[in-house]
């Protein structure tokens, strides 16, 4: 009976299968993908564990563990183009889900650590204003003021410490410029 169907149409068959499944399946291999980054992480293999994130992250691209981890794992490695790939995988992972706030503080940390302060400061922001975190409105402040922008920083430390009284990174910001 399968030497009636032509064989091209068998492969084609097989091959369709094949696709759907890897389609069907992807968010486990993802999971698996991150698994193996983290067995790397542990290990102190950088470079392998970027390079399974960034796997996780082709092939799920709703995978908000391995955006997070691959925009950690670069800033650990603080590698210019570890962070340059893990800015572009949050961006369009942030696309689809802009109300992930972990995964936009990741970028922003990102952000920072290559000197992109403008984007560093409004994706700080977005995270301090909209989920009350005192930390990232402290480096929104920091980053307005690397930018110049002094009583904008002033604005963010005082608002971190509005809320979040007990932390001490914007208390100490602000009596740093001279601010109470």
């Amino acid at each position: 009976m399968t030497t009636d169907i032509p064989m091209w149409r068998r492969l084609m068959l097989a091959l369709t299968g094949v696709a759907v499944g890897a389609y069907l399946l992807r968010a486990q291999v993802a999971d698996a993908l991150v698994v193996r980054g983290d067995e790397c992480l542990y290990r102190r293999e950088l470079a392998a564990a970027l390079r399974y994130y960034q796997r996780a992250a082709t092939i799920d691209v709703n995978d908000a563990t391995a955006v997070d981890r691959l925009a950690f794992v670069a800033l650990l490695a603080r590698d210019r183009e570890s962070l340059q790939r893990a800015i572009e995988v949050a961006t369009r992972y942030l696309r689809s889900h802009p109300g992930d706030d972990a995964v936009r503080m990741d970028r922003a940390m990102a952000e920072r650590a290559t000197q992109r302060r403008a984007e560093a400061l409004r994706d700080f922001a977005v995270v301090g204003l909209r989920a009350t975190d005192g930390r990232a409105l402290t480096f929104a402040g920091y980053e307005a003021l690397a930018l110049g922008w002094r009583a904008e920083a002033v604005a963010f430390w005082r608002r971190a410490l509005a809320q979040a009284p007990s932390l001490p990174a914007p208390r100490h910001a602000l009596s740093r410029e001279g601010f109470r």
